[in-house]
This record gives structure tokens, C-alpha cells and sequence, in this order.
């Protein structure tokens, strides 16, 4: 199968301004070379592969999730914008997990929040618990679970309940009953077992995609796909092999005594879980005015996860589904509002000289550039921090009915820092 890249990925040159040392650390934060991939082995039996791609290093590449900040990106700015050791970084967007991940290996105290209940499970599940008899049992559990599905496929049981419509049309019967044997085999688990089972619900959710009829989590096109039968259960077992040698990868990179990171469901408009002035350092990567739906991507595994994602649905920053509906000229004006209620808890939460950096690239709506640059900073304005430095590296822009907006001064994707006086 095809291994997508992020688009901070792309290499190029990079325009930076402001403070000197921070812009020359910003840009280079930019500047991510392509990498090779190479083959995964098996969690027993062979050494971990020397995988050139920090995209998918260790945790990274367990589990796909839209517009990930890369690595080294996160890496680089943790590092930088937070040199002091055990300094403590925030991500309140910390979608997978990335920028929590790289604090870890860092030495730094990681904290990430996120409104969406499928990144704080599957960030919650990186920083989670690593020692090897719960990665074998990771492992010897997936592959029961597999035998247990394997069984019922051979002995043509049905579903264990009625599937909504979107399930029906987004995998093959046989795919689905697969599925739906892997869940069941799992909700055998006991209740002391429940993180394990939570574990195995991640695996889980990280193959629904690529055994679906989807072309790509962000895309509702569908295409077919010819899945032999077994195969299903087969790729969980192997996905479950897989993370769990990408958890030992990890733990042999956090130091001992790195601080404990934690993850919580809370959103970056309130900032609840977190006490005023108690982080070092922000970075983050903000969903990008109209350009990506995470509600809607991710619908598939919310549903598989029985997850509430009500909060999501009513307070999603920078949703497509919310500028569709937003009069033309007016979504500078929506997209600052939106960018200040951001700030400002991030703001509150920053101690005296703390620095918060954002990754955002351009979009446009109704034809209408809407550059981020500007517009964060119009917002850092009307809140109370400051604009250090900037850095900025070209993009490509995908969407043909806004294309235009780009057509005198290309689209960019933005680090840009900013600090609380």
C-alpha cells in the first residue's frame, strides 16, 4: 500500500524575519529533506529497521492522522523555543501526538490537549505505558483476537448487530464482518484488561481505512478494492506487531528521567486543564482556515470507538463545513476572530517571556487569500503577545476553485513565534 507524506515534507527555500537567533531556528525547522523508507520487520526476530523518514520513526508512523506537524519540525522547535531542560511544552491542537512525543525525547515536560476524543486516545496511547510484558501481551493478545476472528469468518457467523450505512458502503462484506469479529473479539476482554483493549482498539482503527473502499481519510471518493478474505485480521495482527516495535523504539529514546507527559481532552479556546502562567513554551499546528473537517475525517473511527464527538461537531476551529457558510469578504474577519479566542488562553497559560510558535499555512475561501502571517499577527495584536519571527516555505495549493487566490503571490506554509511580554 501506498505511504501518504505530510506536506511539511516537501523541501524548498525559506524566507524568515524578525529576531535573527529564533528566525534562523524557525527556518531551519522548515527545512525537512524527503527520506527513504525502509522495510518494517517484525516485533520478534529481527532488529528495528533503520528507517531514514523521522515521519514515520518509532510512534510516528503508527497511525495515519490529516496535516501531522513532521517531526523534526516538532523536534527542532521543542528544542529551540524550549532549551531549559524539563522546560514544559504545550500542543492544546495535539492531534497524534507529535509535538507531545518530541518534548518526551527531549527531556521536556509534554502536555497536549485536543478537543477531538481520537487524538487524545491515540496521543494518550504514545506517552502511555512501554515496558515489554505489555508490549507482548500487545502482540499475544492481537493474535488471538485474530484466531478468534479468523474462526467466526471460517464458521460464516454474522454480525453481531446492524451496521449503520456508511459501513455498508464503506467495506466489502467480508471486510466488514472481519471487522466486526476483531471488535467482538476484543469486548471479550476483561475489565482489568481495559488498556489493553484500549490499545487493541487503536490497532484497530488504524487499518479501517486502508481495508476500506475510501481513497484516503481526508477524501469521500471511494474506489474498489480487492481484499482477499482473512486478509483483515491478518493486517491487525501485523499493525499490532508493528506498534509494538515502535513503542520499544520510543522508550529507548525518552531518558529516564524525563518529565511524565500527559494528554487531555480540553479545547484550545478555554484551555481549562491548564494553570495560568505554568508553560514554557507553545507549538502547534492550528487546523487551517476551511481546509480540513476533522469531524468528518475522522467519522469513520469515532463511530468505530464509540466516541462522543458532540464538543467536536459544535466547536471546531477552522472547519470547512463552517466556512462553506461564511459570506464572501467576510472570512478574514472570521478567521481572526477565531485565531484571537485561540490566543488568548494560550496567552494566559504562558509564563513571562514564553514563547508560542504556530505552523499554519494560507488558505482561501470564496477566492479570498487569507495569509496567515498577517492575519496571526493582526491577532497576536488584539490579545497581548508579540511577534518575534517568522519563517516561510512555499505550498502547493490543491483546491481548483480557490486556486486563484494564489495566482499573483504563491500559498505558504508559516512558523511563526510569537511571545508573552
Amino acid at each position: 500500500m501506498r505511504q501518504r507524506r505530510s506536506l511539511t515534507h516537501v523541501g524548498g527555500a525559506v524566507e524568515s524575519s524578525g529576531r535573527p537567533r529564533v528566525a534562523a531556528v524557525i527556518a531551519e525547522a522548515l527545512q525537512v529533506e524527503p527520506a527513504r523508507v525502509a522495510e518494517e520487520p517484525q516485533w520478534r526476530g529481527s532488529p528495528p529497521a533503520a528507517d531514514d523518514d523521522p515521519e514515520r520513526a518509532h510512534i510516528h508512523g503508527f497511525h495515519t492522522y490529516p496535516a501531522r506537524m513532521h517531526p523534526t519540525t516538532a523536534a527542532r522547535l521543542v528544542r529551540a523555543l524550549a532549551p531549559e531542560a524539563r522546560a514544559t511544552v504545550l500542543d492544546p491542537f495535539c492531534g497524534s501526538g507529535t509535538v507531545v512525543v518530541e518534548a518526551m525525547i527531549a527531556g521536556r515536560r509534554g502536555i497536549g490537549v485536543d478537543l477531538n476524543p481520537l487524538a487524545v486516545r491515540l496521543a494518550g496511547f504514545k506517552i502511555g505505558r512501554r515496558d515489554p510484558a505489555f508490549l507482548e501481551s500487545i502482540v499475544k493478545t492481537a493474535a488471538a483476537t485474530t484466531a478468534f476472528a479468523d474462526d467466526r469468518r471460517v464458521r460464516r457467523a454474522g454480525a453481531t448487530h446492524r451496521y449503520a450505512p456508511d459501513d455498508v458502503q464503506s467495506f466489502d462484506p467480508h471486510v466488514l464482518l472481519e471487522l466486526d469479529s476483531l471488535r467482538a473479539g476484543l469486548r471479550e476482554l476483561s475489565k482489568d484488561e481495559r488498556e489493553l483493549r484500549e490499545a487493541l482498539e487503536l490497532v484497530l482503527s488504524s487499518i479501517l481505512v486502508k481495508v476500506s473502499s475510501r481513497v484516503s481519510d481526508t477524501s469521500t471518493a471511494r474506489a474498489p478494492r480487492r481484499i482477499a478474505a482473512g486478509f483483515t485480521a491478518k493486517l491487525f495482527a501485523r499493525k499490532a506487531n508493528e506498534v509494538a516495535r515502535r513503542l520499544s523504539a520510543l522508550d529507548a529514546l525518552v531518558p529516564a528521567d524525563a518529565p511524565a507527559a500527559r494528554v487531555a481532552l480540553d479545547d484550545a479556546t478555554r484551555l481549562r486543564s491548564i494553570p495560568a502562567s505554568s508553560v514554557d513554551a507553545i507549538i502547534t499546528s492550528p487546523p487551517y482556515a476551511s481546509t480540513h473537517d476533522y469531524l468528518a475525517h475522522h467519522a469513520l473511527r469515532l463511530r468505530w470507538l464509540d466516541l462522543d464527538a458532540r464538543e467536536l461537531a459544535a466547536r471546531e476551529v477552522g472547519a470547512r463545513r463552517r466556512y462553506a457558510h461564511v459570506e464572501p469578504g467576510d472570512a478574514r474577519a472570521t478567521w481572526t476572530r477565531e485565531l484571537c479566542a485561540v490566543l488568548s488562553p494560550m496567552a494566559r497559560v504562558c509564563k513571562k517571556g514564553g514563547k508560542v510558535a504556530l505552523l499554519l499555512a494560507d488558505s482561501a475561501v470564496h477566492g479570498e487569500a487569507l495569509r496567515a502571517d498577517d492575519i496571526v499577527a493582526d491577532a497576536a495584536d488584539q490579545v497581548g503577545l508579540v511577534t518575534v519571527a517568522r519563517a516561510s516555505q512555499r505550498r502547493p495549493h490543491f483546491h481548483e476553485p480557490t486556486a486563484g487566490a494564489f495566482r499573483d503571490s504563491p500559498r505558504a506554509e508559516h512558523v511563526l513565534v510569537l511571545e508573552k511580554p
